[in-house]
């Protein structure tokens, strides 16, 4: 029976242990996705201030890039408002102080603070544009919202 008292101690003290935890990444206030649905980015980096930019396809066989999102340290904020209707996007996140979350997938970015790109993986023409490498993301089959942590 003593056994048992034991087990069961532990068993509760793991349990609160884990629930500590989580509430410690979990702080109130931090979002875990956003409201109403849609995709969101959150600077957990520690790398100065990022910017981020999307990429997604619009209609059959076209790209579009939407940039950029700018985020603090430690700040959440939406790129794409609503639910979502594609279960793959592709990201660009660059920080102040060069580091950068690139990828392989080719996409037409803007320097410029703000941009909109129809056809985005196959023109990338003006001044202050480049094609730069994205990463994929999955955000899950029928999600609504999905929210990824910039480390």
């Amino acid at each position: 029976m003593r056994t048992f008292y034991l087990v069961l101690l532990g068993i509760v003290a793991i349990a609160i242990g884990l629930v500590g935890n989580l509430a410690f990444i979990s702080s109130p206030g931090t979002p875990t996705s956003p409201a109403g649905g849609g995709l969101g980015f959150c600077n957990r980096s520690k790398q100065g201030k990022v910017y981020v930019a999307i990429a997604y396809p619009v209609e059959q066989g076209n790209w579009q890039t939407e940039g950029w999102l700018n985020l603090e340290e430690d700040e959440c904020g939406t790129i794409v408002q609503g639910k979502l209707a594609n279960r793959y996007y592709y990201f660009l996140a660059e920080a102040d102080n060069g580091y950068a979350w690139k990828g392989t997938h080719k996409f037409c970015v803007s320097s410029t603070s703000s941009f909109v790109f129809k056809h985005a993986d196959k023109q990338c023409q003006g001044s202050d544009v480049r094609w730069t490498g994205f990463r994929e993301v999955n955000t899950g089959k029928n999600v609504q919202s999905f929210m990824l942590n910039l480390e």
